[in-house]
């Protein structure tokens, strides 16, 4: 098993080429470690140099990525270092098929996930065999470079029609789409079914999932959502606005900072759950405090992984008594909390759709307008109810119903 360890702020020599040879201060950086203890030089090694040589802003992806990998080669019995010459026995394209694609095929990971987990696995290797800590050669090597031509239409076109990159024979191909079929909200339906059943689920996953539909949060924002934000709400306000990010110990895209909303009957379960003798005992179990509100048994933030598990059991379970394909990933409540409270702010005639938009845009933590502006065409083509959010809200307070239970 490997666990992250974050470690402080330290000094160290500073290149020879320094006059006076003074020491220089280094960033602090999550370091692994397996069960037994061992400290993993050569990622450790990585991550520092993300951290201190690149300056990385945001380097969570990669944490996860190069995590997920090695937990597969400790559950496979592999080495990182070592390849067989057949292909398909090497690591990283077992790791590619066995562990990424098929969870894919499963559900449980997006495909531009997969991708991109992937990406950074390659980028580990090739930061390695830079620096000399993995020597290859055409048959000992953890893949194939080539080249892959791309053809320009910009506006330049006209000079240089196509060009060339680098990259592996590991990629995962991603089939374009259009925004329309990249957005898989819940229907009105599915909602329904799928908030009876959530209720049936552990307190910490059920929250998790209410952060998601209710204030469209990402599974890993979900995950580290902090008890410091967390409070009794009064009486006077229907909904309060909360800051995430890095500063509070929130693990948001880009490292970015942003406001969500939250509403006051959902921050009164989240302060119930804080409050509880289920949370208290479970903090004080294991000498260790990451902050974040949702935690596991051993009193750890709840992982990405866990939450996946719960969501698979949960798909399986809503499959069999709807009988119908339930084919939504985590990811999709964040689209619902999208499509149905973008649908309530244009109904507001005191609201205009830019307005909305923007409104959108900022408590999802979109980069680009571009991205809002995909609801907008989703909801015309679907023609969502009018009272799109308070259905949503209403569908999914009865799934709270129960929150202080103690189910594991």
């Amino acid at each position: 098993m490997v666990y992250i360890i974050n470690s402080n702020d330290f000094l160290t020599q500073a290149p020879s080429n320094n006059p006076g040879g003074a020491k220089v201060l280094l960033s602090g950086f999550p370091t692994l470690y397996l069960e037994s203890g061992e400290y993993l030089e050569p990622v450790n090694l990585w991550i520092n140099h993300l951290v201190n040589e690149r300056r990385s802003k945001n380097i969570n992806s990669n944490l996860r990525a190069i995590t997920r990998y090695w937990r597969f080669l400790e559950s496979n019995h592999m080495s990182w270092d070592t390849f067989p010459p057949s292909k398909y026995k090497k690591p990283t394209y077992l790791f590619r098929n066995n562990d990424l694609l098929a969870s894919v095929k499963a559900g449980t990971l997006q495909l531009s996930t997969a991708s991109l987990y992937l990406n950074h696995v390659v980028q580990f290797y090739r930061w390695a065999m830079r620096e000399k800590l993995l020597i290859t050669d055409e048959k000992n090597s953890p893949f194939q470079s080539e080249l892959l031509k791309i053809s320009s239409y910009g506006r330049l076109a006209h000079m240089a029609n196509s060009y060339n990159i680098r990259t592996t024979d590991l990629r995962i191909r991603i089939p374009k789409k259009s925004p329309n079929q990249s957005l898989n909200p819940l229907t009105k339906e599915e909602l329904a079914i799928y908030s009876k059943q959530l209720n049936q689920c552990c307190v910490e996953f059920k929250l998790h999932q209410l952060l998601q539909t209710l204030c469209g949060l990402r599974v890993r924002e979900a995950c580290t959502f902090p008890a410091s934000l967390v409070h009794k709400p009064t009486e006077l306000t229907s909904k309060v606005e909360v800051e995430i990010g890095p500063h509070v110990g929130v693990e948001t895209k880009f490292g970015a900072k942003r406001k969500v909303e939250i509403s006051s009957f959902l921050m009164d379960q989240l302060y119930q759950y804080l409050i509880s003798e289920r949370r208290y005992l479970r903090s004080i179990k294991y000498d260790f405090n990451s902050g974040a509100l949702l935690i596991n048994k051993f009193g750890r933030t709840y992982s990405t992984s866990a939450i996946q598990s719960h969501y698979g059991a949960l798909r399986e379970r809503i499959r069999k008594i709807s009988h119908k394909p339930f084919r939504h990933r985590t990811h999709d409540m964040r689209s619902t909390y999208a499509t149905f409270r973008l649908a309530s702010l244009l109904n507001n005639e005191k609201i205009s759709p830019v307005d909305a938009v923007t409104l959108l845009m900022g408590w999802m933590g979109h980069r680009h307008e571009r991205t809002t502006w995909k609801y907008i065409q989703f909801l015309n083509k679907q023609n969502i109810h009018q009272k799109a959010i308070s259905f949503l809200d209403e569908i999914m307070e009865e799934a709270i119903f129960g929150v202080g239970d103690h189910r594991v």
